[in-house]
C-alpha cells in the first residue's frame, strides 16, 4: 500500500497524530529518552519556533513521525540544533520508511543526523557509527546499579567510595525537582564561563535554550519536566544541575560546578545523588548523553550505540555531503590540510544549525 509523507507545522498535528505518536513511543524503549516526546518539542516550539513534522500516512493512519528544523539550504536538521543528543524517526519497532523517497514528497533536499538511535538504520539512517549515548541502567533500582558497577570497575568503587564518604558527613546538601532563580542564574553563568574558556560557542547566547529551561522547569503535566538540582557544601552553594525527564528515563543535561570546590568532586556527588533519587522516582535510565569522556565511562553502565550521517537527494546537500566526507577521510589520514578542511567542514556545519555566521 503506498505511503504518504507531507509536511507539517509541529502546531498542526492532530489529535490522532499525537495519540499515535505516543503510542508509537511506548512500543520502543529506544524513543523513551525526553528528546523524543511531543511535550518536549512542543516547548521547544514555544520559545524557537519553526519546529516541523514530515508525517508518513497509510490508507490514511499515521506510520511515522520525523521532526525537524529547515535550515538555509533545505534541509531537515534536529529540531533542537545544538541542544540534542537524540532525534530521528518516530515509528513502531516493525515499522520502516523510505527516508529518501520521504523526503522528496516533502521537497526537502536531505536530512542531517548526529545521533539517531542505531535501530534506525532500517528507516535509511545509516551513515557511521557516532559517539554512543553512555547509560546509568536503574532498571534493578539505585543499588543494583551499584553492584554492577562495583564488580566491573576497581576506579568506581575507589570514586563512590570517597564521594560516600562526603555524603554522609553531614557538610552536603542537595536538594532535587527543585527551582531558585539566584542558582538557576549562577549555573547559566557558570555554563557561559566554560564555554568562553574552552573556546565553544556560548549556546546560551542565543536566548532561547534559557527560555526552554525554564519552560521546561515549570512543568507539571505531560510527558516531559525540566529536573533542577542544588548541591551545597557548608551552606555554600557548590553545583547545581538542569536535566530533563520523561517517564522513565533522566537525561542529564546542563551540570556546573564552583571552582573553588572542585576537589570534593561535586560533579561526582551530584551524579551519584541523581541516580539515586531517580531510581527513588520509577526511572529505569539516567542518560549522561553523548561522549567518550572518562567520568561517563566511568559512571555508566554502557554505551547505547548511534549513528551519524546525512541522506542527501537534493544537489546542495550532496555537494555538502562530499565536501564533509572528504574532508574527514583528509583528517583521519593526517594528510596535509585535512585538519584545517575538517575544522570549516565543522564551522559550516555550526552555521547551519544555528542560522548564523558567528557561531
Amino acid at each position: 500500500m503506498r505511503k504518504t509523507a507531507t509536511c507539517l507545522p509541529i502546531a498542526a498535528l492532530s489529535t490522532d497524530d499525537r495519540a499515535a505518536w505516543t503510542s508509537m513511543r511506548a512500543q520502543d524503549d529506544a524513543l523513551a529518552s525526553p528528546y523524543f516526546s511531543l511535550d518536549y518539542l512542543t516547548a521547544l516550539d514555544s520559545v524557537y519556533p519553526g519546529v516541523e513534522v514530515i508525517r508518513v500516512t497509510e490508507a490514511g493512519a499515521p506510520l511515522a513521525f520525523l521532526p525537524f528544523r529547515r535550515d538555509m539550504i533545505g534541509t531537515g536538521r534536529a529540531p533542537d540544533g545544538l541542544l540534542g543528543d537524540l532525534h530521528g524517526v518516530i515509528a513502531a519497532p516493525n515499522t520502516s520508511i523510505d527516508l529518501p523517497a520521504t523526503l522528496r514528497q516533502c521537497g526537502l533536499g536531505g536530512y542531517a543526523f548526529s545521533a539517531v538511535p542505531y535501530q534506525q538504520a532500517r528507516h535509511g539512517l545509516a551513515g557511521a557509527a557516532g559517539e554512543g549515548n553512555q547509560v546509568m541502567d536503574l532498571t534493578g533500582g539505585y543499588a543494583g546499579y551499584l553492584a554492577e558497577r562495583y564488580e566491573a570497575s576497581s576506579s568506581f568503587r575507589r570514586t563512590h567510595r570517597k564521594i560516600e564518604k562526603l555524603l554522609d558527613s553531614g557538610e552536603v546538601q542537595i536538594t532535587h525537582d527543585t527551582f531558585d532563580e539566584t542558582a538557576f542564574r549562577r549555573l547559566i553563568e557558570l555554563k557561559q564561563d566554560g564555554y568562553a574558556s574552552a573556546g565553544h560557542f556560548d549556546v546560551f547566547s542565543l536566548g532561547w535554550p534559557e527560555a526552554l529551561l525554564r519552560r521546561l522547569a515549570g512543568s507539571s503535566t505531560g510527558d516531559v519536566s525540566g529536573v533542577f538540582s542544588i548541591m551545597k557544601i557548608g551552606g555554600d552553594f557548590a553545583a547545581a544541575c538542569f536535566c530533563m525527564r520523561s517517564q522513565s528515563v533522566l537525561h542529564y543535561w546542563f551540570p556546573g560546578y564552583e571552582k573553588a570546590f572542585s576537589e570534593s568532586k561535586p560533579g561526582h556527588a551530584m551524579l551519584f545523588s541523581l541516580a539515586e533519587w531517580a531510581a527513588s522516582q520509577g526511572i529505569r535510565e539516567f542518560h549522561l548523553g553523548l561522549g567518550n569522556v572518562q567520568y561517563k565511562r566511568q559512571m555508566a553502565s554502557y554505551a547505547a550505540p548511534v549513528r551519524a550521517g546525512a541522506v542527501a537527494v537534493g544537489a546542495p546537500q550532496k555537494l555538502v555531503a562530499g565536501f564533509h566526507a572528504w574532508s574527514s577521510r583528509r583528517e583521519a589520514r593526517r594528510q596535509r590540510l585535512g585538519p584545517l578542511s575538517a575544522k570549516l567542514a565543522r564551522k559550516l556545519e555550526r552555521v547551519s544549525i544555528v542560522g548564523r555566521l558567528g557561531a
